[in-house]
């Protein structure tokens, strides 16, 4: 990742029991944390004149030479190619293939930022993958994350100061972090939900990102994968003299075995969430064969 774009290091995360504050693990990282906006900005730079935003397609007709996508604004366009990158909930992916639609991970998620009151410059979770804090925004801002695995919608009524109750004891950096929970700042609560669907291609028309794969963000690995998808898009899409077609049904053929192993891995991460060392096995899961970079 280019070190222009706004970002912090991601030199070590340090994990914590959540019992006793004892240090359990130091991982050794090397990248960087920035927020989704900052990446998406980086991304549209270069290809802006070429980028049109505020439409959506609510058409495509696949049956000719090209395929035909209508907009939402009117207007309509042919295309060698229709990559679908339309997020979890695609419009594509139900309109091209049939679905299917999101199904629950096993976790909700509260996110929130606060100030960096204490300087801090980790990553530290707890060891049971319930807490976790990042550090952003030069180091003014700590990304707060609280995991609550079990059914969907569970603890959603519940504030950020009912939340910290729990680690009422904790010591440490995850400390700072409890604190400032309890000053109620702005949190987004959602459901966690993944995307697991066979069909990534078809004709002239192929699923990428989201729109293939949404998985849980437990492994930092989702945006890793789509990244990945848009590698091998770009590499077969332009091969000479391939038909549009076969590249895309290659794609869906190397893409979708790697994208799923990482996707299974994400859910089982998931579903730990809570159990005693659930997070000691992040690193060795997010770095196991298959995968992107968070």
């Amino acid at each position: 990742m280019p070190r222009d774009l706004t970002a912090d290091p991601l030199a070590r995360t340090i994990m914590f029991d959540p019992n006793t504050s004892v240090p359990v693990r130091i991982t050794a990282m090397d990248g960087v944390v920035t927020t989704r906006s900052e990446l998406q900005l980086w991304l549209w730079k270069p290809v802006s004149d070429l980028v049109r935003t505020g439409i959506t397609a609510v058409a495509i007709n696949d049956s000719g030479p090209h395929a035909e996508v209508g907009f939402s604004d009117g207007t309509s366009g042919e295309f060698d190619a229709v990559i679908g990158a339309d997020g979890i909930n695609s419009w594509t992916r139900r309109t091209v293939v049939g679905g299917p639609d999101p199904t629950y991970a096993g976790s909700a998620v509260v996110r929130f930022q606060v100030p960096n009151t204490g300087g801090l410059d980790l990553t530290a979770m707890t060891s049971d993958g319930r807490l976790s804090l990042f550090v952003l925004n030069g180091g003014t801002t700590l990304h707060g994350v609280v995991f609550l695995p079990g059914e969907p919608d569970n603890n959603r009524d519940r504030t950020l100061t009912e939340l910290a109750e729990g680690y009422g004891d904790l010591r440490g950096p995850l400390a700072s972090l409890v604190k400032a929970m309890r000053t109620e700042p702005v949190g987004f609560y959602a459901n966690i939900n993944q995307v697991v669907t066979d069909e990534w291609a078809a004709d002239r028309i192929a699923l990428a990102g989201d729109a293939a794969h949404a998985m849980s963000p437990r492994l930092g690995q989702g945006a890793g994968v789509g990244l990945q998808d848009a590698a091998v898009l770009s590499e077969l899409l332009t091969l000479p003299d391939l038909p549009v077609p076969a590249a895309l049904a290659g794609y869906a053929g190397i893409r979708r075995p790697a994208a799923q192993l990482v996707q299974q891995r994400s859910h089982a991460a998931t579903l730990r969430i809570g159990q005693a060392g659930a997070a000691l096995e992040l690193h060795t899961l997010a770095n196991s064969g298959a995968g992107g970079s968070g």
